[in-house]
Order: C-alpha cells, then structure tokens, then sequence
C-alpha cells in the first residue's frame, strides 16, 4: 500500500504538473476563446451554430471515449503516454487549421476542412486534460492539493496572457502598435500554427520531467476489451452508489454548461455587442485572465481553509452575479468590470472542483471517476455551446438582444448547478486522514 511519504515532493515534479497548465491555456485562449470563433462567425460569415455543432462533437467525443480511456489508464497504472499523445495530436491538428486557412480551396471548404481539424484538435485538448487531472495526486499531499491546484490554473491562465501577446502579430502585424521585426500580421488565420508551436514548446517540461508511479502489483500486459468495459459500468454503478459524488457530477454538468458556452463565446459577444476590436478583446481577456491568476491563488488557500465544496458554492453564486451584469449593462465599463468577476470565478471554479471530486472517491478508483468526471464536464461541454447557438439562431431577428438572451440562459444552468450542489460536503477518505 502506498503511505504519504511514497508520493512525490519534489519541486521539478510539482513545476513540470502545473506548468503543462500553462502550456494547454495557450491553445484553450487563442483557439477555443479567440480566434476560431472569430474567424468562423466575423471573418467568413458563417452563423454561430456552426462553432457550436463543431462543440457539440468533439465534447460527444470526449465524453464517449473517456470514461474507457480512463479505466484503461488505471489498468495499465500510466497517465503520461496518453497525455502525451493526445498533446501532439492536439498541436497537429491546430497548425492544420492554419495551413487550411492559407491554402487555395474555396471558402466552403476551407470553413468545413478547419471545422473538422478543430473538432480533433479539441478533442485531443479535452482528453488530455483526464489525464493531467489524475495526476494531481502524484505531485501533491492532502495539505497542499488545493494550492498546488490553484497554483497550475494561476500559471495556466498566466500562459493565456503571453499566448495572446506572442501570438498577436501574426494577426495585426504588431503587439499593441509596435510592429515586430521578420513578422507580417496575416490576419486571424494566421495564429494558429503559431499558437500550436508554442503548445508544443511548453509542454516539454512536462513530457520530459513528470512521470508515472505504478503503486501495488505489476501491472498486466494485456487489457481484455470487456474487462475495461465492466470496469466501466461498475464505475458507474459505484457513482450511483456514492449519491454525494453522484450529486456532484450532476451539479457539474449543469454549471459546465453555462462555463463552456462562455469559453467558447465571449469574444463573440464582446465582438457583436459590445462593438470591440480585436486588440481591445485581447486585452479584456487579459484583464480577466489576470483576475482569473488572482482567483486561483486566493481560491487554493480558500479551498485548504474552508474545504472545496463551500469554497464551489460561493464560486457559484459569484457566476451566476457575474452573468446578470452581463445580461442588463450596454455599459462598456460595467462589462469590463463583469468580464474581471468572470475570470475571477473561472480559475477558482476548476481549482476548487478537482480537489473536491478528489476528497469523493478512493486513490485507486481517480482514474475511473476522473473519467466520469470528464464524462458529466465533457457532456455538458456538448450541449452548452449548442444552447447558445441554438438561442442566436432562434432569435436571429433580434440582433444584439438574441445574445443577451443566450447569456441569460447560460445563468439558469449555473443557478441549477448551484441548488443540485448545495447538497454536497467534502468527503475525508482515509487515505487523506492517514496522510
């Protein structure tokens, strides 16, 4: 059995987790948040809906194959191989979203070409994050899992901030006026080999530094389909069993609605409604995101002290405050001031959820619930961006108010994440009690 002592300590183990946090940002700011959305709805005209089924499945992806992936993880007793595979599928898959963009097809098919590659690269950027979850464990003891979390969302969204700068000339030609030497801004189609080279060069540390540690027996050297298919259903079936860790996932899949549809859109609103050029939307982002780095500092200390279920409800409610400015302020300056509560709510969300699901279930059984985890997030990753889109759609004849009405419902479902949750208390295995 493994005591607190076998798990690692040591400081180039802990950097190399959190800084993959850092690296993976880069992709979810300057291709989920940025640039693809824009590219596809401003650029070539195409409705919202588009972005939206592209959501839809890559999450349906995500959600089917990684509770299995996650079982045969725990089987195997290695997260590291699938990570990163899964990392340098992602970086391939976005350089070709570019390379599609510049070639000669028609417009047709470029849009349906860069549709499909951000369905992979999204999915590999999704699945990844399963495993990078269930390392957590391996970097961190019961008393610090909070902060180390907290730090890995704070340095992520840190890697946000220098994602969009280093990317933006390639888009404008310069970095806020000042033009940069050997680069010619090439519009937003062309940011996205950059934005996956530099995915690539800051996962390194953590393909090269951070390793798996295979606890109690040998691992088998063959895995049976239907074995890990059972492990599945009885994952499941122990969910079920857990009502706490069951309730959980269900408040999750309600608020990650709300959560994903904001990711995926709020360059879009704050395009079309707000009237924003894109430097202004970069450096929104980046006076959220930087409220996000504070969030998640403060939210890891809050979790060590008060525990992660409290700690998520008020992160809930501050959501939910955030979301109705939103909805009745044509005010540019109270949207800004929105925009910080949202990045403050965003980086505390996932900094206080993954040590809760921790606190829920036993060390051996993370990757099957880290999997079910993704399954309840990764689901309502499916359907959020589509209620958006389904929303403007519906709505098409109302201009800007259809979007205020998408916000709006985004706001019913973290308030209905919020009543589901209000049940839950952090769990105290005893493998915590002992370390």
């Amino acid at each position: 059995m493994e005591n607190a002592e076998s798990r690692p300590k040591n400081r180039p183990e802990v950097f190399s987790w959190v800084f993959y946090d850092f690296a993976n940002t880069i992709f979810s700011m300057n291709v989920v948040s940025l640039y693809f959305p824009l590219w596809i709805t401003v650029n070539h005209g195409w409705e919202d809906i588009w972005v939206s089924w592209a959501h839809f499945i890559s999450m349906g992806l995500v959600a089917i194959s990684m509770p299995f992936l996650g079982t045969v993880s725990d089987h195997l007793r290695r997260r590291m191989p699938f990570l990163i595979a899964l990392t340098l599928a992602c970086v391939l898959f976005t350089a070709l979203i570019g390379l599609v963009g510049q070639s000669g097809l028609s417009i047709e098919a470029k849009v349906l070409c860069a549709l499909f590659f951000f369905v992979v690269a999204n999915y590999c950027y999704q699945g990844g994050l399963v495993f990078y979850n269930a390392l957590l464990p391996e970097v961190s003891t019961p008393r610090t899992m909070g902060k180390i979390s907290g730090y890995g969302v704070a340095l992520g969204y840190m890697g946000a901030i220098v994602g969009m700068v280093l990317v933006m000339p390639f888009n404008e030609g310069s970095i806020f006026g000042l033009e940069i030497p050997f680069i010619s801004g090439g519009g937003r189609g062309a940011t996205f080999v950059p934005t996956g080279l530099l995915f690539l060069v800051c996962s390194l540390p953590t393909f090269l530094f951070l390793r798996d540690r295979t606890t109690g027996g040998a691992a088998p050297a063959k895995l049976k389909f239907n074995e890990s298919l059972n492990r599945i259903w009885k994952a499941l079936g122990r969910s079920v069993q857990y009502p706490t860790v069951l309730r959980f996932l269900v408040a999750k899949f309600f608020y990650e609605n709300a959560i994903s549809a904001v990711i995926a859109f709020m360059a879009v609103y704050a395009v079309k409604v707000m009237s924003f050029t894109d430097n202004v939307v970069i450096v929104f982002f980046m006076v959220s995101t930087t409220s996000a780095i504070i969030g998640s500092f403060i939210c890891g200390f809050v979790v060590d002290r008060f525990g992660a279920s409290k700690t998520l409800k008020g992160v809930l409610i501050g959501w939910i405050v955030s979301l109705c400015l939103v909805i009745f302020t044509g005010d540019r300056w109270v949207f800004w001031c929105a925009g910080s509560l949202v990045g403050i709510f965003m980086g505390s969300t996932w900094t206080s959820a993954r040590p809760l699901l921790v606190t829920l279930v036993p060390r051996e059984m993370l990757g099957e619930f880290f999997g079910l985890y993704a399954f309840s997030g990764k689901t309502a990753a499916i359907f959020g961006p589509l209620i958006w889109g389904l929303v403007v759609k519906l709505l098409g004849t109302f201009h800007v108010l259809k979007y205020r009405f998408a916000v709006g419902s985004l706001a019913i479902l973290a308030a209905i994440g919020l009543f589901i949750l209000w049940g839950v208390s952090d769990g105290r295995r005893a493998d915590f009690a002992a370390s």
